[in-house]
């Protein structure tokens, strides 16, 4: 890098040069003869900066000489990371102050100008390029401010207007420290909640119970998902106001039943569940035995060269090969019905299937010496018995011998998809946004 920059330097390409100079100290800060040539030739393009920067200071061309004298500043900035300290005469640095001033103060009055016609957008990205200057020019922190928060603002009362309440909460809480947007989307939330009447499951299954773990999956999700709007009654509550009111679960979805459901929970829509489908499937662990062989060495004398040489024999062997299944497939399906006109306002069903299996083989002798194979009779060797000794043989054995030995049960495996089913069904219920209809 040193030698490239020193030709350049000596055809008199100063910018090149010192390009490479500062190339070479980032590679190795310590390089003297490099920081000596930045100094140099660096020395030589910042005249070449100052220079330009005093022709366009002289045109009274106050936004190209900020930004041409920044030019230089930065430079300077650059060589005096590795230590190398360029000049500047001290009377630049009161024109660019000059210069800085004029321009900031013309920047000033564009954006105030911008304000005044309520373009936003423009005022702020003018404060933004003040503030890129003088983090503390005037008022400028606060105007931007108001450039950036005043627009979302208005949309949130508009929102409110609107009676797009969910919309207005959101928009508010951008501007949450802004004027009263505080108070706005409190108010928000007020207007737009959902109270939902989660009325008991029905259990369409022969499985005892497992609405009541479907229902526990329901209120689970539906706190984890915070949906500030979503607000679930009270379930004793409901209950206690379905026995006082002699009113059965079927005899709430027609629109008059729906509707008084409503008045007594003070909800805006009723929530029905039925589990339509619970299929549980599973075996035990189940041990089949399998017949197998063990190798072992074996000496054995050699007549032909009076040596004992190692053998590979083996012995037939029993081991046992284990394997058990379990699965649960369960249809969920779910209504959400309007109290003010009775109609189903959103359902869907949803299915989910969990099984798991295992399958491994133990043996009591040594297992990395245990072959697959076959035999008839353990005590007489027959031409029909087998070893399987291939390699697709060898690794399924060796597979099964490390195999997993455990297996989820059925209750858990019930438990993963009523888990799943319901944070789906929730998750669509919490989508649900009745300022759409």
């Amino acid at each position: 890098m040193t030698k490239k920059a020193t030709t350049f330097e000596q055809s008199g390409m100063y910018q090149e040069a010192s390009q490479y100079y500062l190339s070479a100290l980032q590679r190795k800060s310590t390089n003297v003869d490099a920081a000596m040539g930045l100094k140099r030739t660096g020395q030589k393009l910042m005249d070449d900066y100052l220079a330009d920067y005093f022709k366009i200071h002289n045109l009274n061309e106050v936004q190209e000489a900020v930004y041409s004298y920044k030019k230089a500043a930065e430079w300077s900035g650059t060589c005096a990371v590795y230590k190398v300290v360029l000049n500047i005469p001290d009377y630049y640095q009161d024109y660019y102050d000059a210069d800085l001033a004029l321009y900031l103060e013309g920047l000033y009055d564009q954006a105030i100008s911008l304000l005044d016609k309520e373009d936003f957008d423009a005022s702020a990205l003018v404060f933004d390029e003040i503030l890129s200057f003088d983090s503390n020019y005037k008022d400028v922190r606060e105007l931007k401010s108001y450039a950036r928060l005043e627009p979302v603002y208005r949309k949130g009362q508009a929102a409110l207007d609107a009676k797009k309440f969910r919309k207005a909460y959101y928009l508010f809480h951008k501007t949450i420290s802004y004027k009263d947007s505080e108070e706005l989307q409190a108010h928000a939330l007020k207007q737009g909640q959902y109270p939902l009447a989660m009325l008991p499951f029905e259990n369409a299954t022969t499985i005892s119970n497992a609405e009541k773990a479907l229902e526990s999956q329901f209120l689970h999700h539906f706190i984890n998902n915070k949906n500030p709007f979503i607000k679930i009654i009270d379930r004793s509550h409901i209950e206690t106001i379905l026995q006082e009111q002699e009113l059965g679960l079927s005899g709430l979805v027609d629109a008059q039943s729906a509707a008084q459901a409503g008045d007594l929970f003070g909800a805006k829509a009723l929530l029905t569940g039925k589990l339509v489908a619970l299929d549980i499937q599973g075996t035990r662990i189940k041990a089949e035995r399998k017949k197998g062989w063990e190798s072992y060495k074996q000496k054995k004398y050699n007549a032909q060269t009076k040596e004992y040489d190692t053998i590979t024999k083996y012995k037939k062997v029993y081991y046992k090969e284990h394997y058990g299944f379990n699965s649960v497939n369960l249809t969920l399906e779910y209504k959400l019905i309007s109290t003010e006109t009775g109609e189903i306002i959103a359902t869907n069903l949803f299915t989910d299937k969990r099984q798991d299996e295992v399958r491994y083989i133990t043996y009591d002798g040594n297992k990395s010496k245990l072959y697959a194979g076959s035999w008839e009779q353990k005590d007489v060797n027959k031409s029909s018995d087998a070893i399987y000794d291939g390699y697709q043989d060898r690794k399924r054995i060796t597979n099964l011998l490390k195999a997993s030995k455990s297996m989820k049960s059925v209750e858990d495996l019930k438990t993963l998809a009523l888990r799943k089913v319901s944070e789906k069904a929730v998750s669509e219920i919490n989508s649900y946004n009745p300022e759409n209809e």
